[in-house]
């Protein structure tokens, strides 16, 4: 599989006059989010992005090499890509993947979320945004959010749905001007850093005497084990590709979508922070890269390296 080149910095530590920025963990963050927080994370304020060079950015990367040893192909995806023949997309439409976080560029504004992939699973789902692309409500994208897996093109990838669809093409061409409410660094191609390729790593395979978490095996409510308290801290994986949970107090949400030998993601988005008696069930799922149930039917899952992380039954 073809690779993405990216900005390389220079001897200061910055890009193009681009000061290098943090890689989100893979592991998500329980944020405190004031009322009034979330509505501006929702709302924004007014900016629009230009259109772009019509013609291939010369500051867009190549497409060079391929994955080191041990790094997942999803790695190829991370770049600065003009988004074509999406459900009610423009021409002037950027999809920006950096590691873990995506901002989907259009004429009103930007839209931010999370994005997972392995070597052929693709998930993404918003969860706020500037400009006039939102109002008062969380956006939806919906040919991203049914996006379950990406392939090769010609002109770079397809993002695909469950029956094999390509539901957008990906191509290196142009740029979206910067917004005054968004650094300017969104509107430019993510840098390859130690940090990415570290959130690229393959998983582990699962340990043995457990079989491959499926889809069906999945389906419905569970609880953590050796947590017995009366807050219900739970996960539900409906079979829409959303889950649902909560550690006791606070809720959490996203996509998830299995694979071939117990290859598990799923996205996550920001949550309050109360402190009360429970269990990290939404950041086990989060965290997760495999799944395997055991011969009780326990689920258990597993971060990149093989540790496990939770242990659940069914609820």
């Amino acid at each position: 599989m073809r690779n993405v080149g990216w900005r390389h910095p220079d001897a200061s530590g910055t890009v193009g006059g681009m000061t290098r920025f943090a890689v989100p963990s893979r592991t998500p963050t329980a944020l405190a989010f004031p009322a009034l927080a979330v509505l501006l994370l929702l709302t924004g304020c007014a900016g629009q992005p230009g259109g772009g060079p019509s013609g291939p950015n010369p500051d867009a990367p190549p497409m060079i090499g391929t994955p080191a040893d041990g790094e997942s192909e999803a790695i190829g995806l991370v770049n600065l890509w003009r988004v074509s023949g999406a459900a009610g997309e423009t021409d002037s439409t950027w999809l920006r993947l950096d590691a873990g976080e995506f901002q989907l560029w259009r004429d009103c504004g930007m839209i931010t979320g999370s994005w997972r992939a392995s070597d052929t699973l693709f998930i993404a789902a918003p969860f706020g945004g500037m400009g006039d692309c939102v109002t008062n409500t969380m956006p939806t994208v919906f040919w991203l959010e049914s996006a379950t897996g990406f392939t090769v093109s010609p002109e770079g990838y397809d993002l695909v749905d469950a029956t094999g669809t390509t539901v957008a093409s990906l191509s290196i061409d142009g740029g979206p001007e910067p917004i005054p409410t968004a650094a300017e660094f969104y509107a430019q191609p993510p840098e390859l850093t130690v940090q990415v390729r570290d959130y690229f790593h393959a998983a582990a395979t699962l340990p043995s005497g457990l079989s491959p978490a499926t889809d069906a095996a999945l389906d419905g409510k569970w609880v953590p084990v050796a947590h017995a308290v009366s807050t219900d801290p739970h996960v539900v994986f409906a079979s829409d590709g959303t889950w649902t949970g909560s550690d006791g107090c606070n809720g959490g949400q996203g996509r998830w979508a299995v694979g071939r030998d117990g290859e598990f993601l799923a996205t996550s988005g920001p949550s309050t922070l109360i402190a009360c008696e429970g269990a990290p069930v939404p950041a086990w799922v989060g965290q997760a890269a495999t799944a395997g149930i055991d011969a009780d039917g326990r689920l258990l899952l597993f971060e990149t390296a093989g540790n496990e992380v939770g242990r659940l039954a069914r609820g």
